[in-house]
């Protein structure tokens, strides 16, 4: 699916501290980017106390990795996150919330890239991280997840991010939630939440990143 997505300069927007009840003193300053694989991009997770907002690699590095990927694990495939051994203890322990307010995908077979916007707020996108180190390096890193395009992804590609709606953060992000419900959010985006804002001129970068 796309290879990029654009973060605000605030990394966490009012309508998300409003919804999670954070502190606008916790975001982190930071100008608006378009975030590629191993930049480093706000998330929000839920610790044993409280809400925490922070910035993570996007890429992730398994705890148990000896050394750190060739290939950054940008995107996890919702379908099979239980049973792989790179996903599976972070999809029950260590959850996260990527924060964004447009994603890019280019046409599939095309060099043609096209941009998504939510119909309103931002793009709470289902993520999950971990925490790697070598002894030397210590990297908190996260993935985001992908499920079945909708109607309005569908004639750009076959998958999409995980979206969350602003009723369902509070449940993905709790460390109590059953697997049983949390497969339940794992599902494509309503189509009236989300439009293809416009058609940008063909890019040499065609790499899809939501597989």
């Amino acid at each position: 699916m796309c290879n990029a997505y654009n973060t605000r300069g605030e990394p966490i927007s009012p309508f998300v501290c409003d919804l999670l009840g954070i502190l606008n003193d916790l975001r982190v300053e930071r100008k608006a980017k378009l975030v590629r694989p191993t930049d480093i991009v706000p998330v929000v997770r839920m610790t044993h106390v409280d809400y925490e907002q922070l910035e993570m690699r996007w890429g992730l590095i398994p705890a148990w990795s000896k050394t750190m990927p060739e290939r950054p694990l940008t995107n996890a495939r919702s379908e099979s996150v239980e049973e792989l051994k790179s996903f599976a203890d972070s999809f029950r322990k260590r959850r996260c919330i990527m924060l964004g307010d447009e994603f890019y995908e280019w046409v599939k077979g095309t060099k043609q890239r096209v941009t998504f916007r939510p119909k309103d707020a931002d793009f709470l996108f289902a993520g999950m991280w971990d925490c790697w180190t070598d002894g030397e390096r210590t990297i908190e890193s996260c993935v985001m997840l992908t499920t079945a395009a909708n109607d309005v992804m569908a004639p750009v590609h076959d998958r999409m991010p995980v979206i969350l709606k602003p009723e369902d953060c509070v449940k993905w992000l709790n460390l109590d939630t059953p697997i049983e419900e949390l497969r339940m959010l794992l599902v494509p985006l309503a189509n009236d939440l989300i439009t293809l804002v416009e058609e940008i001129k063909p890019s040499s970068n065609q790499t899809s990143l939501f597989q």
